[in-house]
């Protein structure tokens, strides 16, 4: 269970580092269905070059029968679904858990747009260092007003105009096998070096409730355009993204709870 000051700090600086979530065992189940997973779908760990934009790396939804345990983290395991509750403050929907293989590294970013909120929950399965690709972070940058702020700093900086860039004071994560980071979506975060980087990652979204019909939408948008991955080459047959995961709700209360709140959403189609 997470304790208030846990709590606190994710809502206060925007994430919080939960030492040891992960047994040694589960590190390894999860590190084998990963890697199983990413060889293959792609033929081996580790495909995309770091010259392509964006964050490279090979990103595959990890939800299928093959990986079990992979599949129960994502709504089965109070862990991470209902952690994601109590960081938030309300009851959430999940995205898809994600086997990935980073490339390379990040410039600063944040993982959505304003328009939507909730919290990553992001597993290494190597150890972490400043120098091997640790997440950084700048503390409370999830605020708007501090948002707003580092958007202002931004602009004035030299790179703007093609010269070294300003330093952003930050914090680094290190963390070893079995470490899980809860960080907000809206928190400014990027990472260097480490490459391959092996990662199991998952994002939950506050669940608007069936009123609020715009925000429905909104949702609805971001999870259906999430995890399709579209310039990833697999075969989506073998590697389905909801299917395997929703057909076994009967026997978790708390999937069941996860699946119809993606049915409502429209992301799964109704049942029967």
């Amino acid at each position: 269970m997470l304790s208030h000051q846990q709590i606190l700090h994710f809502r206060t600086f925007g994430y919080v580092v939960l030492r040891g979530l992960l047994s040694q065992a589960e590190v390894a189940t999860l590190r084998e269905e990963v890697t199983g997973a990413l060889t293959g779908a792609f033929g081996k760990v580790g495909t995309e070059p770091d010259d392509l934009g964006g964050i490279s790396g090979d990103y595959l939804p990890l939800a299928v029968n093959r990986a079990p345990f992979s599949m129960s983290l994502i709504a089965d395991d109070r862990r991470t679904f209902q952690y994601s509750a109590d960081l938030l403050g309300g009851p959430t929907v999940p995205s898809i858990g994600t086997a990935t293989c980073f490339t390379g590294g990040s410039t600063w970013h944040t993982r959505q747009s304003r328009r939507l909120g909730g919290v990553t929950f992001w597993a290494d399965l190597e150890p972490r260092t400043a120098d091997t690709g640790a997440l950084r972070f700048i503390p409370g940058s999830h605020l708007p007003d501090f948002a707003d702020q580092l958007c202002a700093y931004q602009a004035a900086e030299p790179a703007v105009s093609g010269f070294e860039p300003w330093d952003w004071p930050h914090v680094v994560v290190e963390t070893e096998p079995g470490d899980v980071v809860a960080f907000h979506v809206h928190l400014r975060t990027c990472h260097q070096g480490g490459t391959p980087r092996l990662s199991w990652t998952i994002e939950y979204l506050p669940w608007p409730g069936i009123t609020d019909r715009e925000q429905m939408d909104v949702v609805r948008h971001f999870l259906a355009s999430d995890v399709e991955y579209d310039h990833e080459d697999y075969d989506r047959d073998r590697w389905p993204v909801w299917r395997e995961w929703a057909a076994g709700a009967a026997h978790s209360q708390s999937r069941a709870i996860a699946v119809e709140r993606l049915r409502l959403l429209g992301v799964l189609p109704p049942e029967g």
